[in-house]
């Protein structure tokens, strides 16, 4: 997946690693991309698939960056990147029911991070995308949710309780999720408690893992759209960066 030129202000940007605390003690690492000027803006936690924090998600976070976000990538698999579906799916079993604590945990260190607004946005992959669901269910205090082709199956009879606005897309390709699970998803989103205006939007032409790197070049222009409206909702739900008077921009 390229890194994308939406219409959007541009800021020169800061990468690199980090490692998170986490509540029993535990450090985890994660990716770090953030504009380079001061100031504060919005944060997302950056969730990725089962194949962990490949280039294609590194490239996505300066995305969000470049475009005025403050995005940290918790790594869930501890620095591993899957080489094949089945030493992804080892990966998972492996990271069991940590994964969403530690997702958790990142939200929470964007809200009270100092170059932060405190508006926050949980921003999931695939597996990650199920982990986005979660936490719009669990917590009470974000301001929007977006899941990439995520699996919604394990939270059915709950997506009534999210009180954060949920994004969602899927291919019309998509193998691994069924026509009636999104259907669902779209359903019960519907008959949300707070009234939310939840979205599920069908993606044409395009398969499971359309921001992989091993896409079409249709499909990656589909995905550019995905893009768009990606930033569309964030600017809707999440307040806008507090820029200094002298900041650079390209």
């Amino acid at each position: 997946m390229p890194i994308y030129e939406p219409d959007h202000v541009e800021y020169t940007i800061d990468s690199g690693y980090i490692h998170l605390a986490m509540e029993e003690g535990d450090n985890i690492p994660a990716f770090l991309a953030h504009p380079s000027v001061g100031g504060k803006f919005p944060g997302i936690a950056l969730i990725h698939d089962w194949w962990g924090v490949t280039s294609a998600v590194r490239r996505m976070a300066n995305l969000f960056a470049q475009v005025g976000y403050y995005v940290i990538v918790p790594d869930l698999f501890n620095q591993q990147v899957a080489t094949t579906p089945q030493h992804a799916m080892q990966l998972v079993k492996s990271l069991g029911n940590r994964g969403y604590p530690r997702v958790h945990n990142a939200l929470g260190v964007l809200e009270h991070h100092h170059r932060c607004t405190g508006d926050v946005a949980a921003v999931g992959i695939g597996m990650g995308g199920s982990l986005a669901f979660e936490a719009a269910i669990v917590r009470a205090d974000l301001e929007a949710a977006i899941a990439y082709y995520g699996f919604p199956k394990r939270y059915f009879g709950r997506f009534k309780d999210a009180n954060t606005p949920i994004l969602a897309f899927y291919g019309s390709e998509e193998e691994y999720i069924t026509p009636a699970q999104i259907e669902q998803l779209r359903n019960e989103l519907a008959t949300s408690s707070f009234g939310l205006s939840h979205r599920v939007e069908i993606v044409a032409g395009v398969r499971h893992g359309f921001f992989s790197d091993n896409v079409s070049e249709a499909e990656t222009t589909r995905a550019k759209g995905v893009i768009q409206q990606t930033l569309t909702f964030l600017e809707q739900h999440l307040e806008s960066s507090t820029r200094p008077p002298a900041q650079e921009v390209y």
